[in-house]
């Protein structure tokens, strides 16, 4: 199994960053995903259902992701969803909100890519770390990128 958790500072307002994380503009900040598709429930709740395809290189993804958990408070958002990718991996990640003043943020990414199967353990015991950390700080970065230059 995977891990990771990180957090950093973006100096733009909380519900400036939120709106990154909404649904509808998940391509914004994960530009890989082709299309987000809800199935079932409400765009921007728990339960809701989206049928996602993601494209890397010439390998297309089709997935259902699920959002487990939804908090869209004044100081504080909060949404966690769950995937699993071609019954090898199941992926949870979290993204954290906090409030750390009227013109910055504080964003915590977090999340977990366990192996379904014995080939999805090994591709995980046999990745780098490295290259997953920088995975995850790519997003964080983009994230950063788009919320503080958003007009």
């Amino acid at each position: 199994m995977v891990k990771w958790k990180e957090q950093l500072v973006i100096e733009a307002p909380i519900d400036r960053v939120w709106e990154l994380f909404q649904d509808e503009e998940i391509q914004r900040i994960m530009p890989k995903v082709e299309s987000h598709d809800l199935l079932e429930g409400e765009n921007n709740a728990a339960g809701a259902k989206h049928a996602q395809v993601y494209t890397e290189g010439k390998q297309q993804q089709r997935y259902i992701v699920e959002t487990l958990s939804y908090v869209d408070e004044p100081e504080r958002k909060y949404k966690e969803t769950a995937f699993e990718m071609g019954q090898m991996f199941k992926v949870r990640y979290a993204f954290s909100l906090e409030k750390e003043s009227a013109q910055s943020t504080r964003f915590v990414y977090e999340g977990q890519n366990k192996g379904m199967s014995v080939t999805g353990k090994m591709m995980l015991l046999a990745g780098s770390k490295k290259a997953a950390r920088n995975t995850v700080l790519n997003f964080m970065n983009r994230v950063k990128e788009q919320a503080e230059s958003y007009e």
